[in-house]
């Protein structure tokens, strides 16, 4: 049954977090007056704007525009879902996260015990004289026993009547079919993984997500993997993520092609490597570490086939490399990967090997220029024309200078040919917003504030404004009212939105007579925009002879800015003229 994290103790914890501390294991902060301040890590700056205010426990960049609380961070920067970021919140506090059970969300729990006693029991086979034929395997392969133990290697017979037994002992069927260790025929329940190696997954918290099998005869395929499910994505994990992410003595991350690459550079203390699943490495892999080391050496074949998986790489990185972030190529010797050249040359050389990998400048020129003649002028104007194809996905300015310097060096052409575009762009006709966005930002952001320091004061005023944005639907105000509704109802998720953290970055200097009065302007302008009922509304208060002269004043202003006037408005305009 699916689980819940009480909103209290989500409230708690991020009260008992220092946001500053937690944002210094991502970033490099530098204390600027009572705040602390660095280089966003959203978007590419020159100056930063990126502002840590440990007060109010939020964050807000003044150049993107990206905010909220510790949470939000977890989840913007670590591509964690809400209930992912409080567990990360909670690993860093060391507490407990408790749960409740009036959710629909999934609970994989169950399925990672279960994955947990399959591994132990696939491992427990080396031990089995009977299967001393995979040891020997292994130790050809130069597998030892502590790594065999480090990495759970284990073997999958034909026949596992022994386990499918156990584990019916604890788990369901429909668990047992769930996991995807497991298939169901008409003859009963029979093993996915048969007479293979087994290799165990785990997702970044160390739970077993899944498997990979492989082969130590001829049979085919040679590779076999869990069956993407809610608990298990490809496109998502990396072998050997959750041992590298540990790894503190290097600053980059090395991505190879197998898993044999990943466990034979940790049997030699290099404990830096990943390898994909059987899929191609994706976006989301480079992005999940690059959130954590801000270099990535890829390690392929230098056959054709790798050179291609290179590229590949190569070009979907290219919109994520800004600030110090980058990645470099390593092609060993043909004939050789990670796992046979460590054994062969130990890891000093490998090491060194790394430390003389190919810059992407060096990559991207080397690709480009494979199979053409750098004396004929049709090629040269080919590599330019692939060249300027790259520019235009780079959000680096610093990345697209040096590739611009490399290619010009290289063909020796002018760094300002291969800036200049080859046809006249077709001019963008950008229409005019009659009502810009902007304005209605800064109006929200005084509403938020006054609600945040002058809540008291406004009295029935706030009442009366709730009660629009209750019967409101516009989609447009969506996060601005479950800000209001929160500080209304001093709960704290306002504090996991970027709205509110900007508003929460602004000083104003007010009184309470003086915040009432910016309130009904601020007010008035969204309801004049959003609320069909305004103008009844206005009328009861001249009924009453509560509308000041003040606020007549500031209405009839805002109507006169109008563009177009709607038939409401032309009766509110004659209403306020008759009004005194």
């Amino acid at each position: 049954m699916g689980s819940s994290i009480p909103r209290e103790f989500i409230d708690q914890l991020v009260s008992d977090s220092d946001i500053v501390a937690v944002l210094s294991n991502y970033l490099k902060l530098t204390k600027r007056s009572s705040n602390y301040i660095t280089h966003c890590p959203f978007h590419d700056e020159k100056t930063p704007s990126f502002t840590v205010s440990p007060q109010k426990q939020i964050y807000h960049c003044f150049g993107c525009g990206k905010g909220g609380n510790v949470i939000t961070f977890l989840q913007e920067y670590e591509g964690l879902n809400f209930v992912e970021a409080v567990e990360r919140l909670a690993e860093f506090n060391n507490v407990t996260v408790p749960r409740s059970s009036n959710s629909n969300r999934p609970d994989h729990s169950e399925i990672y015990e279960l994955n947990n006693m399959i591994a132990d029991f696939y491992f427990s086979a080396l031990k089995n004289k009977k299967y001393e034929f995979v040891v020997d395997y292994l130790k050809q392969r130069g597998v030892n026993g502590e790594t065999a133990k480090k990495f759970t290697i284990g073997y999958a017979d034909f026949d596992q009547h022994d386990l499918l037994a156990k584990l019916k002992e604890k788990f369901s069927e429909e668990t047992i079919l769930k996991s995807g260790n497991f298939l169901k025929n008409e003859k009963g329940i029979y093993p996915f993984y048969r007479k293979r190696l087994m290799f165990p997954i785990k997702n970044h918290s160390g739970n077993i997500i899944g498997f990979g099998g492989r082969t130590i005869d001829d049979s085919l395929p040679k590779y076999l993997n869990s069956k993407d499910s809610p608990f298990f994505n490809k496109s998502r994990e990396l072998y050997g993520f959750n041992n590298a992410k540990q790894d503190h003595k290097s600053d980059y991350f090395i991505v190879t092609e197998g898993y044999m690459d990943v466990i034979m550079l940790s049997q030699h203390d290099v404990n830096n490597a990943v390898a994909s699943l059987g899929t191609a490495f994706s976006l989301a892999h480079l992005q999940n570490l690059f959130k954590l080391k801000k270099k990535i050496v890829f390690c392929f074949d230098s056959d054709e086939a790798g050179l291609k998986a290179a590229w590949r790489s190569f070009q979907f990185s290219l919109n994520q490399i800004f600030e110090d972030r980058t990645i470099r190529f390593l092609f060993l010797p043909e004939g050789e990967d990670p796992d046979s050249y460590i054994q062969k040359n130990g890891r000093e050389e490998f090491e060194k090997k790394i430390s003389r990998s190919m810059q992407l400048e060096s990559f991207a020129f080397q690709y480009l220029k494979r199979g053409r003649d750098l004396n004929s002028p049709e090629d040269i104007r080919t590599i330019i024309f692939e060249l300027k194809k790259l520019l235009q996905s780079l959000k680096s300015d610093a990345l697209k200078q040096t590739l611009i310097k490399k290619f010009s060096d290289e063909l020796n052409i002018s760094q300002e040919l291969l800036l200049t575009e080859d046809a006249p762009q077709a001019k963008k006709v950008i229409p005019r917003n009659k009502t810009p966005e902007k304005h209605d930002d800064v109006v929200f952001v005084l509403i938020i504030y006054i609600y945040d320091h002058f809540l008291p004061a406004l009295g029935e005023k706030s009442t009366v404004f709730l009660d629009f944005l209750k019967r409101t639907e516009k989609e447009e105000l969506n996060e601005f009212k479950k800000i209001i509704f929160s500080l209304a109802s001093d709960g704290q998720e306002h504090k996991e939105t970027s709205l509110y953290s900007k508003a929460a970055m602004v000083e104003f200097s007010m009184t309470d007579e003086e915040a009432i009065a910016e309130f009904d302007r601020a007010a008035d302008t969204l309801r004049l925009k959003n609320d069909s009922e305004f103008t009844e509304y206005l009328k009861n208060l001249a009924k009453k002879r509560d509308l000041t002269q003040q606020r007549k004043e500031n209405l009839q202003k805002l109507l006169n800015l109008s563009d177009n006037i709607s038939t409401q408005e032309e009766e509110l305009i004659q209403f306020l003229n008759t009004y005194s």
